[in-house]
């Protein structure tokens, strides 16, 4: 293709001479960016109106001169807004990773609380069986009265505080020592 013909047919106005030019432009822009960035058709359609776009204008303000370097500028401007458009894209999943991912202190808070967990998990494990069923019993229904346990174990209120206390004290014994370890 003769760029110089396109640059004529730019200044003269004339819509019937240039848009077969610029379809020819246009469908060589798109190969090349297809062919040398593995572009997708969408993104190189893309870059190749931009860069037809702006050297069109460029060519309207006299910016550029010589007709002969209108094809190496047509393919510059491609290639480099195809770059820019892989740029933008990166960043912007770099930004969405990242929020994928829980913020350190989080974690340690998590790891913190899972270490806790199992550490009482195994405490309530090393009860003997009234105490670890009686534990278990406060920790499935928390928001138990005292009666309602009372009735549930068959003893008074005073002895469901008594065993609780006693029972709460020695699962924080084991837990720090574990989680001290």
């Amino acid at each position: 293709m003769d760029y110089g013909k396109f640059a004529d047919a730019l200044n003269s106005g004339d819509p019937k001479e240039l848009e077969p030019l610029y379809a020819e432009a246009f469908q060589v822009l798109c190969r090349y960016l297809g062919t040398t960035m593995r572009a997708d058709y969408q993104d190189a359609q893309e870059c190749a109106q931009h860069a037809l776009v702006m050297t069109m204008e460029r060519l309207r303000k006299g910016a550029i001169r010589n007709t002969d370097s209108i094809f190496s500028y047509l393919l510059q401007s491609a290639k480099n807004r195809y770059m820019r458009l892989l740029h933008e894209r990166e960043r912007n999943n770099f930004q969405d990773n990242i929020e994928r991912y829980v913020p350190v202190e989080e974690q340690i808070d998590l790891l913190v609380t899972e270490e806790r967990k199992n550490a009482l998990q195994a405490c309530i494990a090393g009860l003997d069986e009234p105490s670890r069923e009686f534990i278990l019993y406060w920790l499935e229904h928390p928001e138990a009265r005292s009666g309602t346990v009372a009735r549930h174990f068959n003893i008074s209120v005073n002895n469901v505080w008594t065993r609780r206390h006693r029972i709460v004290k020695k699962l924080s014994d084991c837990v720090r020592k574990k989680i001290n370890k």
